[in-house]
């Protein structure tokens, strides 16, 4: 038995340090060739414009700022929708709207992410002319982002729910009371189903190609100024002929994948 024992446990470990190996190479390849180009150009590398083809290094200024305030906007959009769809999901999960509701939330985690900037872009820039701008972006970033968070939220609340609902109608509360309290004790849950929600927008690509500008040298200036992200800038310039623009897309990837992986730890620590 202990010689089984061990070649079940030498088996599993293998199998784990060959799931781990793509992944530690994608972190050492990015980490490597990014810290390169961020420290032989400086802490400018997070606000200056990028540089011209074949000219040089640069930054990634408006394309921070863009992913920045596209996502912060998107999360401003579904927060609201996505708690108040969460708290219904877990008080009422039994109610057919609530099935319904779910079973469409799991359908639109699968759901291709380009084709919801597809539709977007055909609703608000071919019909309502408003542009490619950052209002139209967090609004695809908005619906992609939205079954992520409520589906977490809904979880969240339903331990609580559970543990306390019972003693809470039993001492007198009203439904609203109830939903107050438990919202209370799970709120460490909802804030991580948000955080969770941002890291998974934070880097999306696909619907915000349709949506944003590939010029990466335009700050904001108003509501309607086109705008890039990083996910954007990293696809441009990776597949130019510059070699100076496929260093700044290593410099880009490595500040797009840290911020992914703060966001991952604060929410993991949170959810625990």
């Amino acid at each position: 038995m202990r010689v089984k024992d061990a070649v079940i446990v030498s088996i599993i470990t293998s199998l784990v340090v060959l799931f781990l190996l793509p992944i530690a190479f994608l972190f050492y390849t990015v980490i490597v060739n990014g810290l390169k180009v961020i420290i032989s150009y400086g802490p400018g590398f997070f606000v200056d414009l990028p540089p011209n083809p074949g000219q040089g290094l640069g930054g990634i200024g408006p394309a921070l700022e863009g992913s920045l305030y596209m996502v912060s906007l998107a999360v401003l959009i579904s927060a609201p929708i996505s708690i108040f769809a969460g708290v219904f999901l877990s008080f009422f999960e039994r109610s057919k709207i609530a099935s319904s509701i779910r079973a469409s939330l799991e359908l639109l985690v699968e759901f291709p992410t380009i084709v919801v900037g597809i539709v977007v872009f055909e609703i608000l820039v071919v019909e309502f002319g408003l542009g490619l701008n950052g209002i139209t972006a967090a609004t695809a970033l908005a619906i992609v982002m939205l079954p992520y968070s409520t589906i977490q939220i809904s979880e969240a609340l339903r331990i609580p729910k559970k543990l306390y609902e019972e003693a809470a109608y039993s001492l007198g509360l009203t439904t609203w009371q109830v939903m107050k309290l438990i919202m209370r004790i799970g709120r460490r849950g909802m804030v991580n189903g948000l955080l969770i929600g941002f890291a998974k927008i934070i880097g999306e690509t696909a619907p915000v190609i349709f949506l944003t500008s590939s010029t990466a040298n335009l700050y904001l200036q108003s509501f309607t100024t086109p705008v890039t992200g990083i996910p954007v800038l990293i696809y441009t310039y990776a597949f130019s002929g510059y070699p100076n623009l496929n260093d700044v897309a290593w410099g880009a990837s490595l500040v797009l994948i840290t911020i992914v992986t703060i966001v991952f730890v604060i929410a993991r620590r949170m959810a625990k």
